[in-house]
């Protein structure tokens, strides 16, 4: 075999190996709708997203809605690669569930009506908190406030 042919071919084969690595897809605020609600997902501090194993993306403006997606049974649980979520501090990228804090809070605004908001920093979480009337959750809770709020 030629060997310009044999390193396209190794080329060509590190590409789809390297390409198929799942990362969640950046969601395009302003642009992307909701995959529950329709709706335009707009506010940064709060867009999630549904990574399926074979590198599907559903994405949320909400934690709410993602959850609601869940609770219907919208994607299988055993398809699901990862579930991501914007931090509230810093909303430029997405982070897995197992990095993440949720705190319910009365007056700090989510734009579902839920009020549920994202942190990687406990103590963050725990601040804010206090600061707008809440109490921190953990993924299991977000999911049971969610059922008894909207069904």
């Amino acid at each position: 075999m030629n060997r310009q042919v044999y390193n396209v071919i190794l080329f060509t084969s590190l590409l789809g190996i390297v390409g198929c690595e799942l990362t969640p897809q950046p969601i395009n605020y302003g642009g992307d709708d909701c995959d529950y609600c329709r709706m335009t997902i707009v506010e940064e501090h709060y867009g999630t997203e549904i990574l399926t194993k074979k590198g599907k993306a559903f994405k949320f403006d909400s934690i709410e809605c993602l959850a609601a997606f869940l609770i219907k049974d919208q994607v299988e649980t055993d398809a699901i690669h990862e579930l991501y979520f914007t931090d509230f501090e810093g909303a430029e990228q997405l982070y897995p569930l197992e990095l993440m804090v949720f705190v319910q809070a009365k007056k700090l605004k989510s734009p579902m009506g839920l009020n549920i908001s994202a942190y990687r920093n406990p103590e963050t979480a725990d601040n804010v908190a206090l600061l707008y009337f809440g109490e921190r959750l953990s993924w299991e809770q977000v999911n049971s406030y969610v059922k008894r709020s909207w069904f």
